[in-house]
C-alpha cells in the first residue's frame, strides 16, 4: 500500500496525471496573461501615456495655428468724440520664423493722430515679419513641434516597456502560486503516506511485531509532514493573493478562489521559448534614449542659434483698396510700412550658459545610452547563461528525485522484512521528498528565467 501511494506521488510530480482530474475549477498561463493583458489597469495607464504624448503634440502644433486679432477704441471728453480706430489683424506662424500678416485699419475723428489718419474707408496692409538672427535656423516653436513629434515615438517605445514589465512580473506570480501550489500538493501526498505508516507501525506494535518506540517514530514523522504542509498551504494562499493582484475585470479586482487549481501544461511555455536574440539598436529602452538624444540636440541647436542677435525684418504693403480684389495695383512699392529692429546682449552669459547646459545633458544622455547598451548585451547573456545551468541542474535534480525513490522503495521492502529501522525509512523518506521540492523550485526558475529572457528581447 506504501509502495502505491509513493508511485502516486511521483506520477503527480511527474505530471503523469491529468491536471482537470484534480479539481474541477483551474486557471491556465494563457488565460491568466489573457487577463492581464486585457483588464490590467497598469495596461491602461501606459495607454494613457501614449494619449498624452500625443496631446502635448497637439498642443505644440497650436503655435503654428492661424490668429485672428481684432481691437476697438474711442475716446470721448465732455460728451465731444475725440476719435475712433479699428483694427483687425490676420496671423499665419510658419516653421521657418517667418510670420505672414494681413491687417485692416479704419479710423475716424476731429482729433485723431495724424500717424493714424486713414485715407479713405479703410487701409489694407499684407506683409510679412522675418527673422534674420535669433530664430531663423532654429526658434522654439519649431523646436517645440520636433521635440514633441519624437517625444511621441518616445511614449510609444516605454509603452511597450511598461506593457512588457507588467506581463513579466504577472507571469512569475502566476509560476509563483503554481509552484507553491505542487508544494502543497506534494506535500499533502507525503502527510497521507506518513498517516497510513503511523497506523500500520501502531498495529505492528500492538501485535508484538514492533517496539513501542517504533510508534513515537512514527507520530514524529507524521506531525513533521503536517507540519510542512501547514507552512506550503500558507504559501500558497500569500502566492494566490500575489497572483489575484494582476487579475482585473471591468476596473474591479478580482480575488482568486480557494479552490482555484493554477496548471501549466508542459507546452506551455513553448511560445515563449523560440525567441531570437535582436539587435540591442532596436531594444525599446535603446529607442528610448535616442529619442530623448535627438530632442536634446535640438534644444541644443536653439541654445546655439540664440548666441545671434535678434533682428527682425517687418514689411507692410498698404493699399486704400481691398488687394484681394486689384492684387497688382494695390501691393505700391510706394506705400509701404518698414520695420527693422536688432538687439543683443553684450555679454551673452544667459545664452552661454544655457548652451552649456544643454551640452551637459546631452553628454549625460549619450553615456546613459552607453551604460544601457552595456547592460542590456550583459543582462541578455547572464539570464541565457542562467537559463542554461538551470536546465542541467533541473536534469540532475530529476535524477536524483528518480534515485532517493527508488532508495525509499529498497529500504521500505527491508523494513517490512525487519531488515531496517523506521528510522532510516524516514531518512529516505524526507530526502525524497526534499530532493523533490528541489526540483520544484529550480523548475519555477528556470520558467521564470526563460519568461524573463522573452519579455526583455520581445516586444
Amino acid at each position: 500500500m506504501i509502495r502505491a501511494s509513493s508511485v502516486f506521488i511521483l506520477g503527480v510530480f511527474l505530471g503523469l496525471f491529468s491536471p482537470a482530474g484534480l479539481r474541477a475549477q483551474s486557471l491556465s498561463l494563457d488565460e491568466f496573461m489573457g487577463f492581464v493583458k486585457q483588464h490590467h489597469p497598469f495596461v491602461k495607464q501606459a495607454k494613457i501615456e501614449l494619449n498624452l504624448s500625443e496631446t502635448k503634440l497637439l498642443k505644440a502644433r497650436g503655435a503654428f495655428d492661424p490668429k485672428i486679432e481684432a481691437a476697438f477704441k474711442e475716446k470721448t471728453v465732455k460728451n465731444s468724440p475725440y476719435y475712433e480706430r479699428l483694427n483687425a489683424a490676420f496671423t499665419l506662424p510658419t516653421p521657418i520664423g517667418v510670420e505672414l500678416k494681413a491687417e485692416i485699419s479704419e479710423a475716424e475723428g476731429d482729433l485723431l493722430n495724424p500717424e493714424n489718419v486713414v485715407s479713405g474707408n479703410r487701409l489694407y496692409a499684407v506683409g510679412a515679419d522675418l527673422d534674420l538672427g535669433k530664430g531663423l535656423w532654429a526658434n522654439p516653436r519649431n523646436t517645440a513641434l520636433k521635440q514633441a513629434r519624437r517625444f511621441v515615438k518616445q511614449a510609444e517605445e516605454e509603452n511597450r516597456l511598461a506593457v512588457n514589465q507588467i506581463l513579466e512580473e504577472a507571469s512569475h506570480a502566476f509560476l509563483d502560486w503554481y509552484a507553491a501550489y505542487q508544494q502543497w500538493n506534494i506535500i499533502g501526498q507525503f502527510v497521507e503516506n506518513a498517516a497510513f505508516r503511523f497506523q500500520g507501525v501502531k498495529q505492528r506494535v500492538a501485535s508484538g511485531d514492533l517496539a513501542p518506540i517504533d510508534s513515537l517514530e512514527a507520530r514524529i514523522a507524521y506531525n513533521n509532514r503536517k507540519l510542512l504542509w501547514e507552512k506550503s498551504l500558507i504559501k500558497l494562499n500569500r502566492a494566490a493573493l500575489k497572483a489575484s493582484n494582476f487579475l482585473w475585470l471591468e476596473d474591479q479586482p478580482i480575488e482568486i478562489r480557494e479552490k482555484t487549481m493554477p496548471t501549466l501544461a508542459e507546452d506551455a511555455l513553448l511560445p515563449y521559448a523560440d525567441v531570437e536574440n535582436p539587435p540591442l539598436a532596436s531594444h525599446p529602452k535603446m529607442k528610448v534614449l535616442n529619442y530623448k538624444i535627438e530632442q536634446q540636440r535640438l534644444e541644443q541647436r536653439l541654445q546655439r542659434n540664440a548666441l545671434l542677435p535678434e533682428i527682425k525684418l517687418g514689411y507692410r504693403w498698404l493699399s486704400g483698396t481691398n488687394p484681394l480684389q486689384t492684387l497688382q495695383a494695390a501691393l505700391d512699392p510706394e506705400n509701404n510700412i518698414t520695420q527693422f529692429k536688432v538687439k543683443m546682449p553684450l555679454f551673452l552669459r544667459k545664452e552661454r550658459a544655457n548652451l552649456k547646459l544643454s551640452s551637459l545633458k546631452l553628454d549625460d544622455l549619450v553615456l546613459a545610452q552607453e551604460q544601457t547598451r552595456l547592460e542590456l548585451g550583459n543582462k541578455i547573456d547572464a539570464l541565457n547563461a542562467q537559463k542554461n545551468s538551470l536546465t542541467k541542474q533541473k536534469q540532475l535534480t530529476k535524477q536524483m528525485v528518480e534515485d532517493y525513490k527508488i532508495l525509499f522503495e529498497g529500504e521500505q521492502k527491508k523494513f517490512d522484512a525487519g531488515e531496517s529501522s523506521l528510522f532510516l525509512v524516514n531518512s529516505r523518506e524526507a530526502k525524497w521528498l526534499d530532493a523533490v521540492q528541489k526540483f520544484i523550485g529550480i523548475e519555477q526558475a528556470e520558467q521564470k528565467t526563460k519568461l524573463s529572457y522573452y519579455f526583455l528581447v520581445n516586444f
